[in-house]
């Protein structure tokens, strides 16, 4: 997988980055709406300004689009790996279905493929909106 950076260390230099005098905004929320933030806030290592502020202008941050990019990065990732091991389990059927054998190595790989599998539908939904 690629390295990231703290996105918190990241994210400060933005700062640095804002032209002219910063200004404030203040923003009213529910219980349930702060305790969504709270979780992005660990999720991705970023404060509520920042994750606002992402929202609010998305792609148009740095921070965000390396974000967005890494996260882009391990799904094809994981897609990659999803095509060599359907190819694997395609295999694993052919030999089954012309001897009537099932190895004992193809059990496992069967049980690794439905575990892979549960790990991109998690992911998947971890990057949902």
């Amino acid at each position: 997988m690629v390295e990231q950076e703290n996105p918190r260390h990241v994210w400060k230099s933005r700062r640095k980055r804002i032209e002219g005098k910063t200004q404030y905004v203040r923003v009213s929320m529910s219980e349930s709406e702060r305790a969504q933030l709270m979780v992005l806030e660990q999720q991705t290592g970023l404060s509520p300004s920042a994750l606002m502020v992402q929202a609010v202008f998305g792609s148009a941050d740095p921070v965000a689009v390396q974000l967005r990019r890494n996260q882009l990065v391990e799904l094809l990732a994981m897609r990659r790996l999803m095509a060599t091991i359907s190819n694997n389990v395609n295999q694993i059927a052919r030999h089954a279905n012309s001897t009537g054998e099932v190895l004992p190595e193809a059990v496992e790989t069967m049980r690794e493929a439905r575990r892979f599998g549960e790990e991109v539908l998690a992911k998947l939904e971890e990057l949902a909106p």
